[in-house]
């Protein structure tokens, strides 16, 4: 009997092995894999500010589509201060700060009187 489990594992063994070095190769004809969390802290997108609303003394914005105020983190930015016209925000140990975007790239509204549809007197 204990021959018989040598035996099989004599022949067993061999046929193991393999399995584990396939494992471990690599596709050649497979691109390269690339940490993906590394990338993303590399390539972060910049902050975006859509909004700030509210009154002189409490006032709030959509930081990275957010309501925020004073004293708010979002992600890895934390918000110092929301004034008039743009955001304090700290990212990185750095304080920077982010402005509405201009009031020209917004379309506004037409004041020429709407067409009558076309054959309407």
């Amino acid at each position: 009997m204990k021959s018989l489990i040598v035996y099989g594992v004599l022949v067993l063994a061999p046929a193991a092995g393999p399995l584990a070095v396939a494992d471990a190769m690599r596709d050649p004809t497979r691109p390269p894999v690339v940490a993906k969390a590394h990338d993303a802290a590399i390539h972060e997108p910049p902050p975006v500010l859509s909004a700030i609303m509210g009154t002189p003394t409490a006032r709030i914005a959509i930081f990275n589509g957010q309501l925020v105020r004073s004293g708010s983190i979002v992600g890895r930015y934390a918000i110092e201060a929301v004034l008039e016209d743009h955001v304090l925000y700290r990212h990185a140990g750095i304080s920077q700060e982010l402005y509405l975007p201009a009031a020209a790239a917004f379309k506004k509204p037409s004041t020429a009187p709407a067409r009558s549809p076309a054959g309407a007197p």
